[in-house]
């Protein structure tokens, strides 16, 4: 039994050389790649790995087999896991304010709402909900102050500009507004809904943005009801129970 055992033992260090051969020629039948070409292989993989096996799992080992590449690679650039993530979610979120200003407050919001849109699918949706909910505040933190923030504040922005041209209700101007669209698709992200159909965007922007910004929503709708009793001289009747709840409300 003793030599059975020294047999075995002698078969699993042979199959580890094996193996770790084998990791090398596949490393060197790479194409050799330097710069931003194998700083772009290396964030390709971070996405790759954190969909298919999260954060948490991820390794700088299982990083580089992916990009094909020498672990010595990574750890020139990166000292941990932590820092590489961060550095490709960085490399692929989009800035708000490269987007221009509309002439309507639909465009401004659609595309706006986009810029939102393209955060969350470069990436690759999954990778961004397994960061958000395997990672700690730093990973929530980079995409809440390179997108969504940003993007509040010119959302807050487009509506008093269509305030200024009759598209908004003047108390309609305000953050709690601005920060629903942005809310809703990342509330999809989280939800485990994928990457975020245009569709979803355009719904978003015509059936809850523009009504609500219009001053169209149930808290608006009890203002002009009790207006109207005033004028009429009648009673004013308390239904909050029956008042029509706005769809970024149920949604919240």
């Amino acid at each position: 039994m003793e030599a059975l055992g020294d047999v075995y033992v002698h078969w699993r260090r042979r199959m580890g050389r094996a193996a770790a051969v084998g990791h090398a020629d596949d490393a060197a039948g790479a194409p050799r790649r330097h710069g931003a070409e194998l700083q772009q292989a290396i964030f390709d993989a971070v996405f790759e790995q954190l969909s298919d096996v999260g954060f948490t799992r991820m390794t700088m080992d299982s990083v580089a087999l992916a990009a094909r590449t020498g672990k010595a690679a990574l750890y020139r650039r990166w000292s941990n896991k932590k820092e590489l993530v961060l550095d490709a979610l960085s490399s692929v979120l989009p800035s708000p304010f490269d987007v221009p200003p509309a002439e309507t407050l639909r465009d401004d919001l659609v595309a706006l709402l986009s810029c939102v849109k393209q955060g969350a699918d470069a990436t690759c949706a999954g990778a961004f909900t397994v960061v958000a909910v395997e990672g700690d505040r730093d990973f929530r933190a980079i995409f809440d102050q390179r997108v969504l923030r940003p993007c509040k504040e010119l959302i807050l922005e487009a509506l008093r500009r269509g305030a200024e041209r009759g598209e908004v209700a003047a108390p309609m101007v305000d953050p709690l507004v601005a920060s629903v669209g942005p809310a809703l698709l990342l509330d999809h992200v989280i939800a485990g809904g994928g990457r975020i159909p245009e569709a979803l965007v355009t719904g978003i922007v015509d059936r809850v943005l523009l009504p609500l910004a219009a001053g169209h929503g149930a808290g608006s709708g009890a203002a002009r009801g009790t207006a109207s009793a005033d004028r009429a001289g009648q009673p004013v009747t308390d239904t909050p129970s029956r008042a029509r709840p706005t769809a970024w409300a149920s949604n919240s």
